[in-house]
């Protein structure tokens, strides 16, 4: 869809070079026919037939420039006809003004290809032929030799000029998407980098809510986005907004008594809805307050939502990489090490050097299943809007070799979560698992996610040794604070009442509902 996009605002560029192409053939073609008339002294007998054929190439290349697509393959057609009917009205047929009669077939090819030309010569040579046949004044054959000559001549060049010009528009039609794709992101990236335009989905959308409640004083407000083919999604609220998500996908400016429902409508498609509840009801002044500011930010949120997909895309693209690099790349030479090492130890006849080898080897088993580790972390990612299914798939993958007793607590009601909170939750609790795993020795394990369209709460604790911390040059508590800041929710790292530590993001401080639990062994 991105790239159809992109493709179709490009597509005037190549129309515009071959306008300025075929304009500039026929302004030399009369130039030409102006200039034989001069210099053969018969420029008076045929004034009238030369601003003829000027404001017939003229009205051409009008009709190229601003008429609709649909009209461009007719112009050449129209043109070759008009121009023999010109050619052939003059009594002497001046050699001067037959050479014009090779410009339609020529500027056919050039525009639209070899068939094109050839359509346009057939159709001079018949008009040129009915002519003659109807003048009372027939053309002598000197006359029909050299108009056939100059047809012929069109009809060569434009040929070799379609057949030339064909593999050009070729590769541009190849090429077209990636070069808008790359002006686009060119404007984007200086837009972001001069602050001018925000493209954080979440804080928009956030604004949103809060600009709708504190004009219309509605004590509900829901942001609700499903479009690029994503299911219906909260990407932000203020209030109570559980009983909203019924009416997401309401009419616009639907209401019930103190619900009302307004479309955001984003760039050609319909983005989502906002859904407010006002016990007051909704008067008609109030109503429009909610409209103006909602038409104010659809686009804006419109195109926040569509760079988040685009970054989406490519971070996970990159993730890929970096994994299959990881895999190739440093895990192999470490087996290869691994091997050297051991073959070191069963030559060696020294105890001292064979220990050495054996812890050597047992350090290099650690790196390497580190680095397995941080290549599940890399490629691990939500499919489908299942962030329970992930969260569970993981947890499920990472414990199976270590012994700790799993509780995992998964409850995933109301709306789904916009793709990015999403991910930044799966890798937040990639970081915390992944800490609880290399340092805190623990034997339980709890892991909870509960929300409910309202609330949210990812919580991941441990009864290890604790001391969570941050350390110089580390940066997996940092990097946990700056993902929950990104949607919008608060983190925090606190030692467990018995030992251990407890990793809380929630969104707002809410206490969650009670749920059941699975245990993995």
């Amino acid at each position: 869809m991105i790239l159809d996009l992109v493709a179709s605002a490009d597509a005037p560029t190549s129309a515009r070079r071959s306008w300025r192409i075929t304009t500039a053939v026929r302004v030399f073609a009369i130039a030409l026919v102006v200039g034989r008339a001069v210099s053969a002294d018969g420029v008076g007998q045929v004034a009238t037939l030369v601003v003829a054929l000027g404001l017939l190439a003229a009205l051409a290349s009008l009709v190229e420039r601003v008429g609709v697509e649909s009209q461009h393959r007719w112009v050449p057609v129209v043109e070759a006809m008009l121009v023999a009917a010109v050619v052939g009205s003059e009594p002497t047929r001046d050699e001067a003004i037959l050479l014009y009669l090779a410009v339609p077939p020529l500027v056919a090819g050039i525009r639209l290809g070899w068939l094109s030309a050839t359509n346009a010569f057939l159709v001079s040579t018949a008009a040129l032929v009915i002519g003659s046949r109807v003048s009372a004044d027939p053309p002598s054959m000197d006359v029909l030799q050299s108009a056939g000559f100059w047809l012929l001549t069109g009809l060569g060049v434009g040929v070799l000029a379609g057949v030339q010009t064909r593999s050009i528009r070729d590769l541009e039609q190849r090429q077209a998407p990636y070069v808008a794709t790359h002006q686009l992101m060119s404007q984007l990236h200086d837009l972001a980098s001069r602050g001018e335009v925000g493209l954080d989905s979440v804080k928009l959308a956030t604004e949103l809510a809060g600009r709708l409640r504190d004009g219309t004083g509605a004590t509900g407000v829901a942001v609700y986005g499903h479009a690029w083919g994503q299911p219906l999604v909260q990407l932000a609220g203020h209030g109570d907004t559980s009983s909203l998500a019924s009416h997401a996908l309401g009419a616009n400016h639907e209401h019930k008594s103190d619900v009302l429902v307004i479309g955001l409508r984003g760039a050609g498609h319909q983005l989502g809805s906002v859904v407010l509840k006002r016990t007051e009801g909704w008067p008609d002044a109030v109503r429009g307050v909610a409209q103006t500011v909602a038409d104010e930010f659809a686009l804006r949120l419109d195109t926040a939502v569509l760079f988040d997909e685009v970054r989406r895309l490519a971070t996970a693209e990159e993730r890929k990489r970096i994994a299959r690099e990881m895999h190739d790349g440093v895990a192999q030479e470490l087996a290869a090490l691994g091997y050297i090492v051991d073959e070191i130890a069963s030559v060696s006849e020294e105890d001292e050097t064979v220990a050495l080898a054996d812890s050597l080897r047992d350090e290099i088993s650690r790196i390497v299943a580190e680095i397995r580790y941080s290549i599940l972390d890399l490629r691990h990612h939500v499919a489908d809007h299942r962030l329970s299914g992930a969260l569970a798939d993981y947890v499920h993958q990472v414990t199976q070799d270590m012994d700790v007793r799993v509780n995992l607590v998964l409850d995933e009601s109301g709306p789904a979560l916009p793709p990015r909170t999403e991910t930044e939750l799966l890798r937040v609790a990639q970081e915390a698992i992944g800490n609880v795993r290399k340092h805190a020795r623990a034997e339980n394990l709890w892991v909870t996610l509960v929300s409910d369209g309202t609330t949210l709460l990812l919580e991941v604790e441990d009864d290890g040794i604790g001391n969570a911390r941050p350390k110089e040059r580390h940066w997996g508590l940092q990097s946990m604070q700056e993902r929950a800041a990104g949607i919008e929710a608060s983190l925090e790292v606190t030692p467990r009442e018995g030992g251990g530590t407890v990793v809380r993001l929630h969104s707002p401080p809410t206490t969650p509902p009670a749920t059941a639990t699975k245990e993995y062994a």
